[in-house]
């Protein structure tokens, strides 16, 4: 299987992130973490796509247990490359915290379905190790990522963020 292939996030690009004249230098930091960061998600994505092709057999009309695991761990796939798209482009605190956590909790949640699909039987616990092992590496990419928000004067409304 051809990973390319299967992998259809877009590849990042600098020049979807608008910037005032002259003001690069505020949010270099934030958008080289952030394209590091989505870097290594494009990897660990294809390694999630390609273990969740092995999972189902789409003829059969009722969801079966391995289809119902593939739906969820597509769902938490999809929605990390955006946030930490989002993320990069935003420069208020709150905005970048939120789409962290987020992000936090769908990689989480991401493992604890491929863990089940181990579990059930599903899938080879030899292609979880290796998902993991991106997970790893994602995770300490995330860290310096998250490190390089700037605390703002903005209070969250919602007081979750402080």
């Amino acid at each position: 299987m051809d990973l390319d292939k299967l992998n259809f996030l877009p590849d990042w690009d600098d020049d979807q992130f608008p910037e005032e004249e002259g003001e690069a230098w505020k949010t270099y930091e934030i958008r080289a973490a952030g394209k590091a960061l989505y870097l290594k998600w494009r990897e660990v994505f294809g390694l999630v796509l390609a273990f969740t092709e092995n999972l189902s057999d789409d003829s059969e009309e009722n969801e079966t247990h391995e289809q119902s695991t593939q739906r969820l761990i597509y769902e938490n796939a999809m929605i990390i490359a955006p946030k930490i798209r989002s993320a990069s482009m935003v420069d208020l605190y709150v905005l970048q915290m939120e789409n962290a956590a987020i992000i936090r909790t769908n990689a989480r949640q991401l493992m604890e379905q491929v863990g089940f699909a181990v579990l059930m039987g599903f899938a080879e616990e030899s292609y979880k190790n290796v998902i993991a092992e991106g997970m790893e590496e994602f995770k300490l990419l995330f860290k310096g990522w998250v490190a390089t928000f700037k605390k703002d004067e903005f209070e969250d409304e919602w007081g979750l963020f402080l």
